[in-house]
């Protein structure tokens, strides 16, 4: 599933580009415009988050507040821009993109349960390889990238808010985009907890070994 995710974020925003040359690059055209690549997305997401949600809490180490808060804030807002049809240019980056580093992660955890003898092995390179690509791409995407585009968010959330022109796109449901708003907050503040207190540890652990 994350190769599913991280390869359509990857396709639509770095490759295709869809998410420029498909939706009008002002702040109603990526609040409002629609992509199907995204709808898609959003579907897989929220089967995928959904999923963990659940089966985390039989599993000690992921059953803590912080994974289920980040499956279940995922899925709500997979299924926001679902039912809602809105932010399809943000969730291929924030749903797509960000997913990038953990199909690294997955591979990583291959390590786990096949762990290699001889670090200088093909073996040992290709999950070595995998590590500094999982920490390389998850700084890039969900800390750098991702505050980068939150920025555009809320710039793009304000301005139509300023127009007042919302209710004209999607009457009754301009709550959506501030929920939205908090929901990205947090999210973004995990993915910065997790790479200061979870992935730079393991790092200089490796480095001084």
């Amino acid at each position: 599933m994350q190769l599913y995710m991280g390869g359509m974020g990857f396709l639509t925003w770095h490759m295709t580009k869809k998410v420029v040359t498909k939706i009008p690059q002002t702040p109603e055209g990526r609040l409002f415009g629609y992509l199907d690549e995204a709808d898609r997305l959003n579907s897989g997401i929220f089967v995928y988050q959904t999923y963990d949600f659940f089966t985390s809490m039989f599993v000690p180490e992921h059953n803590t507040a912080i994974f289920l808060t980040h499956h279940f804030l995922a899925a709500v807002t997979s299924w926001m821009s679902l039912e809602y049809q809105m932010v399809h240019y943000y969730a291929i980056f924030f749903g797509g993109c960000s997913e990038i580093s953990t199909i690294f992660l997955v591979l990583c955890d291959f390590d786990v349960y096949f762990p290699a003898e001889d670090r200088g092995s093909l073996w040992g390179m290709t999950i070595l390889f995998c590590q500094v690509s999982f920490t390389l791409s998850f700084f890039y995407y969900r800390v750098i990238g991702w505050w980068q585009v939150s920025f555009q968010l809320w710039s793009d959330v304000f301005a139509v808010a300023k127009k007042g022109c919302i209710e004209e796109y999607r009457p009754g449901k301009g709550w959506f985009l501030y929920g939205f708003l908090a929901m990205d907050f947090l999210l973004g503040a995990l993915q910065v907890y997790w790479f200061a207190f979870g992935i730079l540890p393991k790092v200089f652990e490796v480095l001084e070994n």
